[in-house]
């Protein structure tokens, strides 16, 4: 029987550098030397267009140690998009030519162009095939629950799948299941008598496609792959099977094949399980229960579809839909340094959540952000395009937002949605950007009513079994946002409503983001100005939002007509990264220092947010004396190693009471500026 091992090795865009050198140190480099000191085992191997930059400059004998492997036939490299993004949220013309450049890159390290693909986290659409097939790819990984969802079975999951769209016809290796689920976390006896049944009941090939990562970054198995030395056991048992035979990838591709199958729109198992939320998870569970209990297989219960996340996360929509809009204008400007930062924006990891944490990651998502200010930052000096107004329906919700782009800030304002702002980027003289209001509102996850209490055992454990919490209390500490927690949000409330309800996000709270009753729009030399009157009920405000075209501010202004002594006011969400380092830190009049993480309540007329690490301040002045309340924005999430609280920001809720009349204006201005050394 032919066996095919085929690794996946990414690491995200904006990950850090300890997080990858600690991967590489446990996993990529004892890996790779394990299959240099196995002579008979042949491999391929998929490294992300990330991973292998940061290789490059920070281990070149990785990279050449790897091209060896390869030009001894040994190894071969699989393409993909070239920093790892889901291939169909994105334009075919763009995605075939990442393929394609990613392809002429690897053909210089490995001495062959490759012809297979690594499907990023098997995420398929039945428009793939033709869309690769412009990209000279022939075929592709999948898992073998694809195969199965399109009707393959038997002998056929043992063997490659043709599939096809318009004509183009596309090769695909389904990973199988059940070696991916025992290897590295079953012992070696075990795995090869599974590999001896398969051989036993006719198979002609299996293939095993899985994440690198298992064998040295997840929780536990450096020391299970390496110092208990699984992974070494396991390739010499292969390799003394008599009846085993490692293939590369691309030979097991040319084997005869079955099909044609035809693939519904899918991924993997949990992912399908993960883009689910809400009734619908609620439902799927109770169906699961239902097919368990009859014996029936796991493979019918097919989950949601990738592109759920897109309307599960708003902030994910947002950044898919801003990538897609500064499209045209990176090709216009023909700047290769702004193509590679667009597609650096486009990294999948910080658009989803499943076990890994995720879009719930701020350095994630800051990272992908940056990439993209610095594509159209770049892109518009090419053109001389500042500053770039437009208007365009960004998150498909039927309504068109504002992106305001200058040499010193941009900006996504929602006109339909209460005037508010969440993408607010300050852009240092330089070009450097740094995004400031890009929060990230919570909401309920199906894991929260399952979280456990703190401990663990120590024991090596697959990451999708129950995860352990990183601190006691934790359940207690989930809050779930009404409104999103961006820039310039009107709420209103009675003056018995305390603190503590607002940062709850109670109910009993009003807010304004909504379509306006009445807008309009001002574009001069200077600045772009917005206009709306927005209502809930008998409550209604009226409000004024100018974007300074030449420097990084914005100023505000709200009139709110409420019921008599209501406390009304304009929340303003700040995310600095982290709550608890000394350099990033607030104050109100020039008072004490404090520090991210610190809520409180004060009275004032200005607010100095300091950001020392990233080099900016952020001043918000008000008109008058106002109430400001303080809380810290932090989700309670789950990631590869455990349930955790992660900072995603904080909110500043500045307001006052109306008068008799019920009415109260309240005037704000932001400003961004350079923060200096000190």
């Amino acid at each position: 029987m032919k066996i095919c091992f085929c690794l996946h090795n990414h690491q995200p865009v904006g990950n850090f550098d300890h997080v990858m050198d600690s991967a590489y140190r446990d996993c990529y480099l004892p890996m790779l030397e394990t299959l240099e000191n196995h002579l008979d085992i042949s491999s391929g191997i998929h490294i992300s267009g990330t991973l292998l930059e940061w290789l490059d400059i920070n281990h070149p004998d990785y990279i050449e140690r790897t091209g060896e492997l390869c030009r001894m036939g040994r190894m071969e490299l699989l393409t993909s998009g070239r920093y790892e993004p889901i291939l169909t949220v994105f334009r075919r013309f763009d995605i075939v030519q990442q393929i394609k450049d990613y392809s002429d890159t690897l053909a210089k390290l490995s001495g062959r162009r490759p012809d297979g693909l690594w499907l990023t986290e098997r995420v398929w659409e039945p428009q793939l095939p033709s869309i690769l097939a412009e990209a000279a790819v022939s075929w592709a990984v999948v898992d073998d629950i694809h195969l199965k969802r399109a009707g393959a079975s038997g002998m056929d999951l043992f063997r490659p799948c043709i599939t096809e769209d318009s004509g183009k016809v596309l090769r695909l290796l389904g990973s199988n299941q059940e070696l991916r689920y025992r290897i590295p976390f079953s012992p070696v006896e075990s795995v090869m008598e599974n590999l001896r049944e398969m051989h036993d009941a006719g198979a002609n090939m299996v293939f095993y496609g899985d994440d690198g990562e298992k064998f040295g970054v997840w929780p536990g198995t450096h020391k299970l792959c390496y110092e208990d030395r699984w992974l070494d056991r396991f390739f010499s048992e292969v390799e003394s099977a008599d009846w085993l035979d490692s293939i590369l990838p691309s030979a097991a591709a040319r084997t005869e094949a079955a099909g044609p199958f035809y693939i519904p729109a899918s991924s993997y198992t949990e992912m399908g399980e993960w883009t689910l939320h809400g009734s619908q998870r609620d439902e799927y569970d109770k169906l699961r229960e239902l097919l368990d209990a009859h014996g029936l297989s796991v493979d019918t219960k097919v989950g949601g579809f990738w592109r759920n996340f897109l309307s599960v996360y708003p902030e994910s929509k947002e950044l898919q839909g801003r990538i897609l809009c500064a499209e045209s204008l990176v090709r216009k400007s023909e700047n290769t340094e702004a193509l590679h930062h667009f597609w650096r924006s486009q990294c999948n990891c910080a658009f989803w959540h499943g076990v890994f944490g995720g879009i719930y990651l701020p350095h994630l998502r800051e990272a992908v952000w940056k990439e993209l200010h610095k594509a159209e930052w770049k892109a518009l000096q090419a053109v001389n395009g500042f500053p770039l107004v437009l208007s365009a329906d960004i998150n498909a919700d039927g309504f068109n937002e504002s992106i305001i782009v200058t040499p010193t800030q941009s900006l996504l304002i929602h006109p339909e949605r209460g005037l508010t702002v969440s993408e607010l980027t300050f852009m240092h003289p330089d070009g450097e950007p740094v995004p400031l209001g890009h929060t990230l509102s919570r909401q309920s996850e199906e894991y929260h009513k399952f979280m456990p209490g703190a401990g663990s055992d120590g024991t090596t454990k697959t990451i999708h079994e129950e995860m352990e919490s990183k601190e006691d209390g934790l359940a207690e500490r989930v809050t779930i946002d009404r409104w999103r927690r961006v820039c310039f949000s009107d709420l209103v409330m009675s003056s018995s409503v305390h603190s503590g309800s607002w940062r709850k996000s109670a109910p009993e709270i009003t807010h304004f983001q909504k379509p306006a009753v009445s807008s309009s729009s001002r574009i001069s030399d200077s600045a772009v100005s917005y206009s709306g009157e927005f209502a809930e009920g008998e409550l209604r405000i009226k409000k004024r939002l100018v974007a300074d075209l030449k420097k990084s501010m914005i100023k505000i202004r709200t009139k709110y007509f409420v019921l008599p002594g209501d406390r009304a006011g304009m929340e303003i969400c700040l995310n600095l990264m982290t709550g608890n380092s000394p350099d990033r830190y607030y104050r109100v009049d020039s008072g004490e220092n404090h520090l991210m993480s610190v809520e409180g309540e004060f009275h004032g007329k200005r607010i100095e947010v300091f950001d020392c690490w990233r080099k900016v301040k952020t001043t918000i002045v008000m008109n008058r004396k106002s109430e400001i309340w303080v809380t810290v924005l932090d989700s309670v999430n789950r990631s590869e190693s455990g349930y955790e609280r992660v900072h995603q920001g904080a909110a500043f809720y500045i307001w006052a009471n109306a008068d008799d009349t019920g009415t109260f204006n309240l005037e704000i201005h932001v400003l961004m500026e350079v923060l200096n050394d000190t």
